[in-house]
């Protein structure tokens, strides 16, 4: 097997093949445009690649996407790769082939990056399936609170438009841990700015804010028009007031936006405040973050601060 990294062309012509599983509900044209604009988008251009492992006779067998995040391990700085969209030809299925991938990937990027702390996934598809390649689960668990009706800046100092979006995100720390992804300003531009596509693509309301601050705490979220929720990017909120008044603006934000409710992820380690309520606690069983380590010292245990703000 061969692993090469696209070009630009064979990116496009990638998309091609993969529409079939990501298309969704969107006409194979507005597909193309949609995977072209957000590469177009700053972060995703400096940091994503496509990998595509061929077989010894010639042709793609399988791909998947890279995009390097900054990571920090035991105060070092370095960088983690984000592993999203792992499609193997149908034609190449149940052979071992996106393990062969993932494996064959890992060892590329040890010996590129000199920097390179781990890989992540946020697996769409049982656990086991990533485990064969080196990757180990997280826990999984969603707060769900329901949209609400209401003035979203009620409970709230501040609304954050989408420009203030991202430079709030200094506001909010990594969490204390031997292992921590650091989410940047345009990888939170990067999350609005596939909002707004879907939102065009699908002729859905945005919201009417992507964001809060409230006493020391702040809050961040984009809109999944596909799931008919609001995701909260990222909380940090010191005080349990802080957190409430955040999560009801959250909630407003959605009525406002026509989505169903507001949804946080916890954190395998300590939370800092409370949130308002916890009504709707129920285990994913999508985006299950995975960590493969690629510095020997790292253990999956220690990444645990796991904000929606760093999936791709």
């Amino acid at each position: 097997m061969i692993l090469e990294r696209a070009d630009d062309s064979r990116r496009r012509q990638r998309d091609q093949a993969t529409f079939e599983a990501w298309g969704g509900p969107l006409p194979v044209e507005s597909y193309l445009a949609a995977e072209a604009r957000l590469r177009a988008q700053p972060w995703s251009r400096a940091v994503s690649s496509l990998w595509l492992l061929g077989s010894e006779a010639g042709g793609t067998v399988c791909s998947c996407e890279t995009y390097r995040m900054d990571s920090r391990f035991l105060g070092e700085p370095g960088h983690t790769y984000g592993i999203a969209s792992v499609y193997t030809d149908p034609a190449h299925r149940r052979r071992g082939h996106s393990t062969t991938l993932l494996a064959e990937l890992g060892r590329a990027l040890r010996a590129q990056d000199p920097r390179a702390q781990a890989m992540v996934l946020f697996s769409d598809v049982p656990a086991r399936v990533y485990q064969a390649a080196g990757f180990a689960p997280r826990p999984a668990v969603s707060l769900g609170y329901p949209a609400l009706p209401g003035d979203p800046a009620g409970p709230v100092d501040q609304l954050l438009d989408q420009a203030g979006a991202g430079a709030a995100l200094a506001r909010i720390p990594p969490r204390p841990g031997r292992f921590a992804l650091e989410p940047v300003p345009a990888q939170v531009d990067w999350h609005l700015e596939r909002e707004a596509i879907y939102a065009q693509c699908l002729g859905r309301p945005r919201p009417p804010a992507w964001g809060a601050r409230a006493g020391a705490g702040t809050a961040l979220w984009s809109a999944d028009d596909l799931g008919g929720q609001l995701l909260l990017l990222a909380l940090h909120a010191p005080a349990a007031a802080e957190a409430a008044a955040l999560l009801a603006c959250a909630q407003r934000v959605a009525g406002a936006a026509g989505l169903g409710r507001a949804a946080l992820w916890t954190q395998p380690g300590p939370e800092p405040g409370t949130p308002a309520s916890r009504e709707d606690r129920s285990a994913r069983h999508d985006s299950i973050p995975m960590i493969r380590p690629l510095d020997p010292r790292l253990r999956p245990e220690d990444w645990t601060w796991i904000p929606r703000a760093v999936w791709v």
